[in-house]
């Protein structure tokens, strides 16, 4: 019998399974054996631990605890998760959004299929191919100019983003593509098949995302979020909100956000979707059906009052009311990645004075002596982030980077 304030919890941090279980609910958790911390088995009325990218694994282990635990959804708020949770949903016949439509965000290339079926999404079509062979590089710069982007089709984090600036840059491409391929010391290489490739054309324009949450179709804005890249890997190295935008702009984007969501067939949860303001205007960059990272979280609830991954969760067993309306901000705030040059770490410093600062938002670093610090191609080598709080964007800004100077991480050659 199924019981409607029990959740099988795909994947995420103890955090995602602390808010679980803040909000009463009795939990299944699924989690990668290497990933579970013998403290969490208090939070969780039975933990599976599997693989759970790997559906053959992990179709029998739900089944099961289906038929013992009777939960009423299954919810990931990680990406590797949202695909395997759709899975489940479709499976038990639980709802929730279909696995169809999840691989249409989780799938890079199926997601620029879908939006060249329909009407245009934002001011321009993206030229987009699978990248087959290493000659399809040499066609794709002919055919739509210098210069692209090379990506995987699945993953996140900006792992393994190519900008190919022109046809001497395209020897230098391979190279990366064939070390990505067989890559397998790189955290990512363990959640996601770094495989296929595409080929998409580069719009140029700074970078943001629109935070929403969808009630049965209803999309509602939370914000818009301004990101801040290093221009060579496209990193983000930092988010802002409230973004520093006209009125007109952030309704624009708002727009086509929603826009967006409707044509992928997205009615249920959160999603991040970023968005490149063009001199044409908005274009869809990708999008994610999740809370985004980089303390977004803690920076959403701060500003406007609204836990997007406890509602997420929530939302999905029916036990939450739509919010009415897009919510008003209550100052801003700013997150920043804490980076590090490459090595061992010898030492960290600054951490509690930056803890101690009553701007400070949120701390999430987890390094510390002996860790590896890797060169910083996505913001999974980052070593965390920090965010802080102001009056306004400006102050937010300023008040995180403020406190990152504070941090220093000492390393030497490994």
């Amino acid at each position: 019998m199924r019981n409607p304030k029990r959740v099988l919890l795909i994947g995420g941090t103890p955090k995602h399974l602390r808010k679980a279980a803040d909000l009463g609910l009795g939990v299944v958790y699924v989690q990668f054996e290497d990933e579970f911390a013998p403290e969490q088995r208090s939070l969780a009325e039975a933990v599976l631990l599997t693989d759970y990218t790997d559906w053959r694994s992990l179709r029998p282990l739900v089944e099961s605890a289906y038929e013992s635990w009777g939960f009423s959804a299954a919810v990931s708020l990680t990406e590797p998760g949202l695909d395997p949770a759709a899975r489940v949903n479709d499976l038990l016949g639980l709802g929730g959004t279909p696995y169809e439509v999840s691989h249409r965000f989780t799938d890079k290339w199926l997601m620029r299929r879908r939006l060249a079926e329909g009407p245009p999404v934002g001011s321009q079509r993206v030229a987009a191919e699978l990248l087959t062979e290493e000659a399809d590089l040499d066609r794709f710069g002919a055919a739509h100019g210098y210069p692209f982007i090379v990506k995987p089709t699945s993953g996140t984090a900006s792992f393994g983003v190519v900008k190919v600036d022109g046809a001497d840059a395209l020897g230098a491409a391979r190279q990366r593509i064939r070390r990505l391929h067989t890559a397998t010391d790189h955290p990512l290489t363990g959640a996601y098949d770094i495989e296929q490739f595409m080929m998409e054309e580069y719009v140029p324009g700074p970078l943001y995302s629109v935070e929403t949450f969808s009630f049965d179709g209803r999309h509602v804005v939370l914000t818009v979020t301004e990101a801040i890249t290093r221009p060579r890997t496209h990193v983000h190295v930092g988010h802002a909100l409230p973004a520093r935008l006209s009125a007109e702009d952030e309704e624009r984007m708002a727009d086509t956000a929603r826009r967006f969501l409707r044509a992928m067939g997205f009615r249920d949860g959160p999603a991040h979707t970023e968005i490149i303001l063009s001199a044409r205007g908005p274009v869809i960059c990708e999008s994610q059906n999740r809370v985004g990272g980089a303390l977004l979280t803690d920076m959403i609830d701060a500003v406007y009052g609204c836990d997007a991954q406890s509602l997420a969760i929530s939302w999905a067993l029916g036990l939450a009311d739509p919010l009415p309306g897009r919510p008003v901000a209550r100052g801003a705030a700013a997150s920043w990645l804490v980076v590090a040059e490459e090595g061992r770490v010898e030492r960290v410093e600054g951490v509690e004075r930056v803890r101690a600062d009553p701007d400070t938002l949120a701390v999430s670093l987890g390094v510390g002596p002996g860790d590896l610090v890797r060169p910083l191609e996505g913001q999974w080598d980052g070593l965390g982030h920090i965010s802080a709080l102001g009056p306004d964007t400006d102050a937010a800004v300023d008040a995180c980077r403020r406190n990152l100077r504070e941090i220093r991480i000492h390393t030497r050659a490994a």
